[in-house]
């Protein structure tokens, strides 16, 4: 659990806020929390009509919704409702700080989307970043009907061999991969720093330096996983084959992101026989979605907005 007073929180919000020189919008959020499984998840929401199609956003490793601030605000005023949550152990959830695996946020996010289901309506689209973007690919896997669109940030099938491209030592990660799996299974609960398998500093982050110096001062932000976490990224299957998954599918990517190579991702894209986009942007890194707001949304709201036939409602 976290140990840090609401009170704490807000004041970290505002010195964020300042620092980054935005106004403090999350204030303009709604909190709340349900129960997943025994754990309390942590919701953020902005609420714009029940009428409005929803987003359910899904941040990545270590972080939570509320990094996200600039982005989910200003996708809710292009006329979303917006669900973002902080997973079991990140965040403001409850649970150990990085306990977790693959299938458990899943659970997380489908409980989430009954949430939005509840208070707005079945037009939905999921929304993941980075590890956000595989649990919303998963879910795509699933083809449920309520899920209108996927929107993902970086995506990978966690079984596929090349998965250990994503790795910062690919090489060893394709030996060590057998080994993991046995150590999970004796010692699931033991720490694993994340900067021992993804490189974070050299993911740059204005007003911080990089992504790592953002996480070492950030009180809700997580410097480990543990064992189980690490072993539920190399050996999750996905619910259906790539080429049965029927949900449509956004794939955004830097094109200098550092983590999700562009080759493995236009490889893996070009499985889908879904209906889908690939929107590649030029020289921006994997932190956009926090870094370049305004250059990286309206290519999403286009895609959002065909999928839930905005403009058709609107008149």
């Amino acid at each position: 659990m976290i140990k840090n007073t609401e009170k704490e929180i807000d004041e970290y919000f505002l010195r964020i806020s300042k620092k980054m020189q935005m106004p403090p919008l999350y204030k303009s959020f709604e909190k709340d929390a349900i129960e997943v499984n025994g754990e309390k998840i942590h919701l953020d929401i902005l609420r714009k009509g029940k009428d409005k199609p929803t987003i359910v956003f899904i941040p990545g490793t270590a972080i939570y919704a509320m990094v996200f601030t600039e982005l989910l605000y200003k996708l809710g005023e292009a006329g979303f409702n917006i669900v973002g949550f902080d997973p079991r152990g990140h965040g403001r959830s409850g649970g150990k700080r990085g306990s977790y695996t693959i299938t458990q946020l899943i659970d997380d996010t489908l409980a989430v989307t009954e949430y939005a289901k509840k208070h707005f309506n079945n037009d939905i689209s999921l929304f993941g970043s980075s590890q956000g973007g595989i649990v919303a690919f998963y879910i795509s896997a699933m083809n449920l009907p309520d899920i209108k669109s996927v929107v993902c940030q970086n995506f990978a099938d966690l079984t596929a061999p090349d998965i250990k491209r994503l790795s910062r030592f690919p090489k060893l990660a394709g030996v060590a991969a057998p080994i993991l799996q046995k150590v999970a299974k004796i010692a699931p609960e033991l720490p694993v720093p994340i900067n021992l398998y993804l490189d974070l500093s050299k993911e740059k982050l204005k007003h911080f330096g990089d992504f790592e110096k953002f996480i070492d001062q950030d009180p809700l932000s997580i410097k480990s996983i543990r064992l189980k976490a690490l072993a539920s990224l190399t050996n999750t299957p996905l619910p259906k084959p790539i080429e049965e998954i029927s949900t449509p599918i956004m794939v955004i990517q830097g094109t200098s992101d550092l983590i999700f190579p562009v080759s493995y991702t236009r490889k893996l894209f070009n499985k889908l026989t879904c209906k889908k986009k690939l929107h590649l942007y030029p020289k921006l890194h994997h932190a956009m979605l926090a870094e370049n707001v305004d250059e990286v949304l309206p290519p999403i709201i286009e895609w959002l907005n065909e999928i839930h036939e905005v403009d058709s409602k609107k008149s």
